[in-house]
């Protein structure tokens, strides 16, 4: 997945899916706390090694794991390609308007526009942060 799309989260809590991220996230996916005051959204199947991956730690390793899991939401879009992004998830990151969707390989982010244009100038006002980010990919 990749790309940048804004959307705007209505009165009742609802979020398009961007079209171009429809097939890729599928009719259902996962939405949880990011550590950005973001939010992550996962594919069914990378869902399905997220879960895998907690139930893989011990009880006394997994207790800090409980607040990410304690605030997961399982969504399916309607037909209109709307999904609701429950109220405390949409308090932690700071949702109530615009919104910009980021696809992010094989996952995407959901942020508070306003955040992201912030976070995304800084970083683009760096020409050391994008050799990095080049770097660490090899490219």
């Amino acid at each position: 997945m990749f790309g940048k799309f804004t959307h705007n989260v209505d009165p009742k809590g609802r979020l398009f899916v961007p079209a171009k991220l429809r097939e890729e996230l599928g009719d259902v996916f996962y939405v949880m706390i990011g550590t950005d005051n973001n939010l992550l959204v996962y594919p069914q199947a990378k869902w399905n090694a997220v879960e895998e991956r907690f139930n893989a730690v011990s009880m006394h390793e997994n207790g800090s794991l409980r607040y990410f899991l304690a605030n997961v939401a399982k969504c399916e879009p309607d037909k209109q390609g709307r999904f609701v992004i429950p109220p405390l998830l949409r308090k932690y990151a700071g949702l109530s308007g615009d919104v910009t969707f980021l696809g992010q390989g094989d996952h995407a982010e959901i942020w508070d526009a306003a955040t992201y244009e912030e976070k995304e100038a800084e970083f683009l006002s760096s020409p050391d942060n994008l050799l990095k980010a080049l770097k660490e990919l090899n490219l």
